[in-house]
C-alpha cells in the first residue's frame, strides 16, 4: 500500500502530464497550475504536521528506553545488595524485575532505531515534494509570462485585423508650422499696411 509520499508524487506527476497536455492545446496551464499548487501546499503542511508528530513520538520513545535501562541497571544492583545482605527472595524479586527492565529497553531501543530510519527517509521525502513543488511555482511564473504574451499578441491581432489600415494621425502644431508659411504670412501683412497707407495718402 502506497504511504501519503507516493500518492503526492503520483498526484504531482499525472498532475504535470495534465498542465503540459493543456498548453500544447493552448488552454490555460497557468490557471490549472495555481489550483494543483494550492492543494499541494495544503497537503505539505499537513505533512509537515505529521512528521512533528513522529519526532514528538521518536522523543518519548527514547525516554522510555532510557528509564527502562536506568531502572534495569538499578535491579541489577541492587540484587548483589540483597544477596549481600542474605535477603534471598528480595534479591530474587530484583533479578526478575532487572530481566523485565533490560527485556523493554532492547524494544524500545529496536524501536527508536526503526522510527529514526523512518523518520530520516520521511524527512528525504517530503524535501523531495518541496523542492519539486518550488519548481512548479518557478514554472507557474513561466506559462503565466507565456500566457500574458500569448494574450497581447492576440489582442494586438484583433485591432489590427478591425482596423487594417489604422494609422496613426498627426495633428499640426503651432510650433511646428513650417518658417516658409511664416514668412508669407509676414509678407502679406506688410502689403496690407503699405497699400492702406498709399490709399490715406490720396484721400
Amino acid at each position: 500500500m502506497k504511504n501519503v509520499f507516493d500518492q503526492l508524487n503520483d498526484f504531482a506527476t499525472q498532475m504535470m502530464h495534465e498542465v503540459k497536455k493543456a498548453a500544447e492545446q493552448n488552454d490555460t496551464p497557468a490557471k490549472k497550475l495555481v489550483h494543483y499548487i494550492r492543494g499541494t501546499e495544503s497537503d505539505i503542511h499537513e505533512v509537515d504536521r505529521l512528521l512533528e508528530r513522529q519526532r514528538t513520538l521518536l522523543t518519548e520513545l527514547e525516554a522510555k528506553r532510557d528509564e527502562a535501562k536506568e531502572l534495569a541497571d538499578k535491579r541489577f544492583g541492587q540484587v548483589e545488595i540483597a544477596k549481600e545482605a542474605g535477603e534471598q527472595s528480595l534479591a530474587e524479586r530484583a533479578a526478575v524485575e532487572s530481566k523485565h527492565y533490560g527485556e523493554q529497553f532492547r524494544f524500545f531501543e529496536d524501536l527508536v532505531a526503526e522510527t529514526e530510519r523512518e523518520l530520516q527517509q520521511l524527512e528525504r521525502d517530503a524535501l523531495e515534494l518541496k523542492l519539486k513543488l518550488e519548481d512548479l511555482q518557478n514554472k507557474r511564473y513561466e506559462w503565466m509570462m507565456r500566457e500574458n504574451v500569448s494574450n497581447a499578441k492576440a489582442k494586438m491581432n484583433q485591432m489590427l485585423e478591425r482596423e487594417p489600415n489604422a494609422t496613426i494621425k498627426e495633428e499640426s502644431h503651432p510650433f511646428t508650422v513650417p518658417e516658409a508659411s511664416i514668412e508669407e504670412t509676414v509678407v502679406e501683412d506688410e502689403i496690407d499696411a503699405r497699400i492702406a497707407a498709399l490709399k490715406r495718402r490720396e484721400q
